[in-house]
């Protein structure tokens, strides 16, 4: 290690807090003194050694620029790996990286960063000899991307807190709600067995349906307050034609009502949490058949295999497709907001059920959408992560 900040001074400096600081790797020499001068009067710097790990931990703390010399490339597989981490950066993130080369002999190296990892843009390859101040314009046009970055991540984290906060209150609410109408429909129940004439019996009628319909939205509530973020580590192999089997036996009764027909064909393991996915299956069937107005209506669920890319692990993409009115282009997105309702459909429902399975979805780091045609059907689908070897026993 060339120099190393002593914690205190990290600490008690306003931009590492502020803006974060700035990670140099590179080999002791007069240009790495150069390139310290140059840096700290831009930000709080810290020097490391050419490796792969320094690279990699500036990558991990959020580093506001990382700036590395190319002995860092020792072969190509120090590259990629210094994609892959670049790949495991947070949403809102997307680290400026500096190259500084030299007749860029390792510049085939540098070709396995730029082919492993997603953010190419943010990868800089300059060749030294450089001028100070052209070196120094860049620096300070990197801090001032990498500055909205943190200002975004900000905004995102407030929006988060946000969120968690409504959904413990609409959990809370919805919990309390829960006894009072609870009561409510038994008085209408009783009194639809006194003798009553046909207003009253109307009016009581009306009553029994909108607690009913009100039972449904907060039992959707509390099943969308209770889904918390569980982490990848629990999920285990799980079978989904089990999971349509159990989905299908909960909609018994719906099916034999509306004559529909619920057919899949052999369906993979894959890695979740069964319980959620049973949900997620559970609701997108219902869906398919109360808000379907074919005299038969027919449902069909498949899934097809994506590879793995160098972004991604391989997944399965599941397709729930049926033969109802489909959505219009415009609502394609809106359904999956919460107490939305898109369309003229008269059947009742929560307005949760597909806000819940983006939730479902999201969770198992997945992406659910709709593919429709007013008057041919839809289909929707979402993917999730297919078993790897180390995930069978």
């Amino acid at each position: 290690m060339i120099s190393e900040l002593t914690n205190s001074d990290t600490r008690s400096s306003p931009n590492y807090k502020a803006y974060g600081h700035i990670v140099l790797a590179t080999y002791r020499g007069r240009n790495a003194t150069v390139l310290r001068e140059v840096l700290e009067a831009e930000s709080m710097v810290c020097v490391h050694a050419a490796s792969v790990e320094a690279v990699a931990e500036a990558i991990e703390t959020n580093a506001a620029l990382v700036v590395v010399t190319e002995e860092v490339f020792t072969n190509q597989a120090a590259a990629e790996q210094i994609g892959r981490c670049l790949n495991d950066q947070p949403s809102w993130s997307d680290i400026p990286v500096i190259i500084l080369m030299r007749d860029y002999q390792r510049f085939a190296d540098c070709l396995g960063l730029m082919n492993q990892t997603a953010h190419q843009r943010s990868v800089l390859l300059l060749e030294l000899p450089l001028k100070r101040q052209i070196f120094a314009a860049m620096v300070r046009a990197c801090l001032q991307n990498r500055q909205r970055q943190y200002a975004l991540r900000d905004t995102l984290y407030q929006l988060q807190e946000s969120n968690r906060t409504l959904e413990s209150f609409s959990y809370t609410a919805a919990h309390e709600l829960r006894n009072p109408l609870g009561i409510m429909t038994s008085s209408f129940d009783l009194l639809a067995r006194m003798a009553l004439d046909a207003k009253q019996q109307k009016i009581v009628g009306m009553g029994q349906r909108t607690a009913k319909s009100m039972n449904q939205v907060l039992g959707a509530l509390l099943d969308y307050g209770k889904m918390r973020s569980q982490g990848t580590e629990s999920f285990l192999p799980v079978d989904m034609n089990k999971v349509l089997e159990e989905s299908v036996s909960n909609f018994q009764q719906l099916i034999k009502d509306r004559q529909a027909k619920v057919s899949w064909s052999k369906l993979p393991v894959v890695l979740g949490a069964r319980q959620l996915l049973v949900q997620l299956v559970s609701n997108l069937v219902k869906n398919a058949i109360v808000h379907n107005e074919a005299a038969l209506p027919t449902i069909t669920i498949a899934a097809e295999p994506r590879p793995a890319t160098s972004l991604q692990a391989a997944r399965w993409l599941f397709l729930v497709s049926d033969n109802g009115p489909g959505v219009a282009p415009d609502d394609q997105e809106k359904i999956f907001a919460m107490f939305n309702r898109a369309g003229k459909s008269r059947a009742e429902g929560s307005g949760i059920g597909l806000a819940l399975c983006r939730r479902v979805v999201e969770q198992h780091q997945g992406e659910i959408g709709v593919r429709s045609v007013v008057g041919e059907g839809s289909t929707f689908y979402f993917d999730l992560a297919q078993v790897g070897e180390s995930d069978v026993g």
